[in-house]
């Protein structure tokens, strides 16, 4: 099963809080910049003027915003809408050790709850991103105070040449876009608001949602509170960021939610049904005309009653579409379904 959010019905909107950060979207938009093709962002990722100086020191921390990123680009105690001094201040507020620990979290894939490091796991993984990476991550292990400088004045190097601009033009909508959502759960119910945030999210029933991820956990929010993180950047993903105690970080896509998402079933239904030997022969067979079972049988040489049992397993995946002829039952591809098949899987793993 996917992610379950559980606990609805008692969460309560008091408990549901939302905050415009400008640290969270400049962590999705350096994430953009890194891999712009799979956000279908490519012109705007080659519109961003960089200096050389910045463009090479951004390409030395790329592996902080990656699918798995540091948790200060994850997580916010901050409502509202914070400014960047705020943010970038509680961030040099903290210790050295304790931000190096987070830099390097990428790297290990650990929980975002994790307070530990496995070292050797870390100087591991950072050999297999090359020689200016491995020394990178070897300061941060042995002797943090300088290279956490040195990514802090990244950070505020982004702010100045680029993103500080662009924050200040989307700011006040995403803002909006916050108090929205959490206005709608007051009036609406929770699991309302959650499905209006992404075509990611199903109803399970009263008290839970189904987020189509890959992972399969279940998050309950009986007992815990709610933060609402809308982003410019973070599509095609829906991120959930949980760490014990605090509040559920969600980071969804400002924009209008996408529609028709199918669940992980569903694709993983469509992709054994066509495992099956035979059934691809069998999709081409109704592609261009809707045929029967035996006339599809006759003109492949196949046997009747496996056409059949493929053409039903075909059906039940929704890949296959069956229309009654008086007695004959006459079968055709659905071309949408199939063409979609790729880019579904693509949204689910992305996601």
């Amino acid at each position: 099963m996917p992610t379950v959010l559980a606990g609805l019905t008692t969460l309560d909107p008091d408990r549901i809080r939302h905050v415009a950060s400008p640290l969270i979207e400049l962590g999705c938009a350096l994430h953009v910049l890194a891999e712009p093709r799979h956000h279908d962002r490519t012109e705007w990722a080659e519109g961003i003027q960089l200096s050389k100086p910045l463009r090479k020191e951004l390409a030395a921390w790329t592996w902080t915003v990656r699918a798995v990123r540091a948790r200060f680009f994850a997580t916010s105690s901050a409502t509202g809408v914070p400014t960047w001094q705020d943010e970038l201040d509680a961030l040099r507020a903290r210790t050295s050790e304790d931000l190096a620990a987070e830099l390097v979290r990428p790297l290990r894939g650990r929980p975002l709850s994790s307070r530990t490091t496995d070292t050797d796991a870390v100087r591991r993984w950072a050999r297999s991103r090359g020689r200016a990476v491995e020394a990178l991550v070897e300061s941060l292990l042995t002797d943090p105070a300088e290279p956490v400088q040195r990514f802090l004045a990244l950070l505020d190097s982004c702010w100045h040449e680029w993103f500080g601009e662009l924050w200040t033009e989307s700011r006040d909508q995403l803002a909006a876009r916050g108090r929205q959502d959490r206005d709608l759960a007051a009036r609406d119910g929770v699991v309302a608001m959650l499905r209006s945030l992404d075509g990611a999210v199903h109803p399970r029933d009263p008290d839970s949602v189904v987020v189509q991820k890959v992972q399969n956990k279940r998050i309950d929010l009986a007992s815990r509170s709610l933060l609402l993180v809308p982003s410019n950047f973070i599509a095609p993903h829906m991120f959930l960021g949980e760490v014990p105690g605090e509040p559920l970080t969600v980071i969804y896509p400002a924009a209008a939610k996408r529609t028709g998402v199918p669940t992980a079933q569903a694709i993983r239904a469509r992709l054994e049904a066509l495992a099956a030997p035979d059934r691809l022969q069998i999709c081409r067979a109704v592609a261009s005309e809707p045929r029967t079972a035996g006339e599809i049988a006759a003109l492949w040489g196949l046997n009747s009653t496996q056409v059949t049992r493929h053409l039903r397993a075909l059906t039940r995946a929704g890949l296959v579409t069956a229309e009654r002829q008086g007695r004959f039952v006459a079968y055709r591809l659905d071309e949408q379904v199939m063409r979609a098949l790729g880019t579904d899987l693509l949204d689910l793993v992305m996601r």
